[in-house]
């Protein structure tokens, strides 16, 4: 199904010249370009086998001329042209090399892109703003065609005082990543011996480690359309530095953009999700209409744990689940069909918000004899402390209380209570209670808090339609714990026939063994049950490699399984390399479901709010840039990577899109699969735990939603 002409953030260019003339050297100097094996290879006529060689583009003392064709229709009977990989080397040098000549900062990256940054402003006080642009040179495969890919970046913040400054007297060195020196990037461990001699011309560049050192304030993040910003962004930046003659002389850009035509995958006929009492396209609509699919049978109790100053915010919240509140008519009942239930004496009031696990801990204790083993049970935390606080000892308050109730047996909602209640903390007189008068629009995030809690009792408030194949679609992702300083994986596993999870599990980056083995004996117990699995589908966050990629091949290679693997890798940060833009529409976002075959197996797809025959958007579901996928097929006892037939490719990008609509921590749409999103939840959460071997009931129900 074809869809509008997108316009991609790539600019075709030929080569200035048909012959190009660079001079090569065994000898290592300042700027020049490591030539690859193949490279020198090609040049052993020359120079000798097994020799290591250089090239710049202007003669240095010792080098050797060497001219080639730019491309092989310009060679002569029997020669070859400068490989590809040279050639991308060479532009970028050339690249970087005429920003720096600019007055620019502009670096080489390690993946051999240009780095530029241009002055824009910070969101920081006391600090230079620099946009950053990547400047990427590429290939098209089937036609050595070159093209300049330009992306633009954040904004990235250089402080204007330097690295000698009192302000860092008591501030590791350890501490400084990046640093700007006379108008140039370094790594500060790598600076040039005369930015050592001058530190008061080093200024470092921001990062979070030192933006939380310097108590600097976080700004709110940018919710903008970002389709519109980036297209402006990377159009003026043609305009003002790829124009100029200076960069034509060597490589002649156009001045349009590429132009494609892309395909779309037909989910808008699959879209709906079913309900308790019917099907709707939206969680928000559905839930409240036709109730969750899966009602909870088992009496649920709800208490409260809070500092002693948040009572009059636990009787405001209270009204509002018992649906007394006419914001929200019905409350918990009218919205999840649940009854909404408390009883006296449970709920759980500390004294110290700095060190309040002992007192809650010992409360809890007491209360031991209250809690009925029949029963089920959720604790609403009303924290004194937003997500977004930095501390460690407060993020650890919620990491260990959401431990010490797992353990009981016990789900929690934690609510902000600042934000709810907000900064002036306004109250009412009601009879003989205090209540708090909560802030305007508290109401419409109850839907995802009930939500959240709904799932984390183990219940399916809504689910896909079924499939005609048995499928096992598992999801890994991981999460870097800056707390910690490690990197942790965590998996979630469904059944493709309803998008129904069944468990759980998180380890260390380095336990691939185990993760195998995890993997294996999910697959094993799936097949007890269902006879007829036709593949496995592994959602992993990034392309998975043959060295992670191996334990697994051999413990499911144990269970002697003739069934094929699919390994679908989602770049788990949106794509903003390579962008499209539907200018068609004002907005410019593509809409939902509009896919495009890159090379390699590879495919940017757009999975957001626009349905097609809409132009409605709304700015709080955002502007998801595309997903990066990579598909890899694995055949039974075949090592070897296979393309995936059209219609298979399709079926797997359609099948990303609908367990982006799976996640039951919120009623809005969602442009991350779950199988990607809950792992990453899992692992943000678990390293935090004092016992990382959690109880039954922390492996099969979303608790940490």
């Amino acid at each position: 199904m074809s869809t509008n002409n997108l316009s991609l953030n790539i600019l075709n260019f030929s080569h200035a010249e048909d012959l190009l003339t660079v001079y090569i050297s065994e000898n290592k100097t300042n700027n020049c370009i490591y030539l690859s094996k193949y490279d020198c290879e090609s040049l052993a006529h020359i120079f000798g086998k097994e020799k290591e060689l250089f090239a710049t583009s202007e003669p240095t003392e010792g080098s050797t001329a060497v001219t080639k064709a730019t491309s092989p229709e310009h060679c002569s009977e029997g020669e070859s042209p400068w490989s590809l990989s040279f050639l991308k080397k060479y532009y970028t040098r050339c690249l970087t090399n005429y920003f720096r000549a600019k007055g620019f900062p502009a670096q080489t990256n390690f993946v051999s892109d240009t780095e530029v940054w241009i002055k824009d402003k910070s969101a920081y006080p006391g600090c230079d703003g620099y946009r950053v642009f990547t400047l990427r040179i590429q290939f098209s495969k089937t036609e050595r065609k070159p093209e300049l890919l330009v992306a633009m970046g954040d904004i990235r913040s250089v402080y204007k005082k330097s690295v000698n400054d009192p302000v860092f007297s008591e501030i590791s060195e350890k501490e400084f990543n990046w640093v700007c020196f006379r108008n140039q990037l370094y790594k500060h461990e790598f600076m040039p011996e005369a930015a050592r001699r001058h530190q008061d011309e080093v200024f470092p560049c921001m990062s979070f480690g030192l933006i939380d050192l310097l108590k600097i304030s976080h700004p709110a993040p940018e919710k903008s359309n970002k389709y519109l910003k980036y297209s402006q962004e990377i159009e003026i930046f043609r305009k003002n530095y790829l124009e100029e003659e200076t960069l034509q002389n060597f490589m002649a850009i156009e001045k349009k953009w590429k132009q494609v035509q892309p395909e779309r995958l037909a989910i808008a006929e699959t879209n709906m999700l079913r309900f308790g009492e019917g099907e709707h396209a939206e969680p928000k609509y559905g839930l409240k209409q036709f109730g969750p699919k899966e009602l909870i049978t088992d009496e649920t109790v709800f208490f409260f744990i809070l500092h002693v100053d948040y009572k009059p915010l636990a009787f405001s919240i209270n009204e509002y689940l018992a649906g007394k509140r006419s914001e929200f008519p019905g409350g918990m009942n009218g919205f999840l069909r649940m009854k909404y239930n408390t009883e006296p004496f449970l709920s759980i009031v500390f004294s110290d918000k700095e060190n309040p696990l002992k007192e809650i801990e010992e409360k809890l204790n007491l209360k031991k004899e209250l809690f009925d083993p029949s029963k089920r049970y959720v604790a609403m935390y009303l924290s004194p402390y937003s997500k977004w606080d930095r501390s460690v000892r407060h993020k650890s308050i919620y990491y260990r209380l959401k431990e010490m109730l797992l353990i009981r047996g016990i789900v929690s909602q934690t609510i902000d209570a600042d934000k709810t209640w907000g900064k002036d903390k306004q109250t009412v007189q009601d009879g003989d209670n205090i209540k708090a008068v909560i802030k305007d629009g508290f109401h419409y995030s109850l839907p995802n808090i009930l939500t959240a809690i709904y799932a984390k009792l183990g219940a399916t408030p809504w689910c896909l339609e079924k499939q005609p194949t048995e499928e096992l679609v598992i999801g890994i992702s991981a999460y870097r714990s800056k707390d910690l300083n490690k990197n942790y994986l965590g998996s979630a596993f469904s059944f493709t026939n309803e998008g129904r999870f069944q468990g759980f599990e998180c380890f260390r980056h380095n336990q691939l063994s185990e993760l195998a083995g995890s993997i294996a004996l999910t697959v094993e117990e799936y097949c007890n049950e269902h006879q007829n699995l036709s593949r496995l589908v592994i959602h992993f966050y990034k392309r998975l490699s043959k060295r992670e990629l191996k334990p697994i091949e051999k413990a499911l290679a144990e269970l002697e399984l003739d069934v094929s693997v699919i390994v679908v890798s989602v770049n788990k940060g949106y794509s903003d390399d390579i962008v499209g833009f539907d200018n068609s529409k004002p907005h410019k976002m593509p809409v939902s479901g509009t896919y495009l075959a890159l090379e390699y197996n590879q495919y940017l797809l757009f999975n957001n709010q626009l349905q097609q025959g809409t132009e409605k958007i709304n700015d709080r579901e955002g502007y998801p840039f595309p997903l990066k996928i990579r598909i890899q097929q694995f055949l039974p006892d075949k090592n070897t990577v296979i393309q995936p037939e059209p219609a298979d490719a399709v079926q797997l990008l359609t099948q990303v899109c609908r367990f982006s609509q799976l996640y039951w921590k919120s009623v809005s749409r969602q442009w991350m699969p779950v199988t990607l999103r809950y792992p990453e939840l899992l692992a943000q959460i678990v390293p935090h735990f004092k016992y990382l071997d959690l109880p039954d009931m922390g492996r099969e129900n979303l608790w940490f939603l």
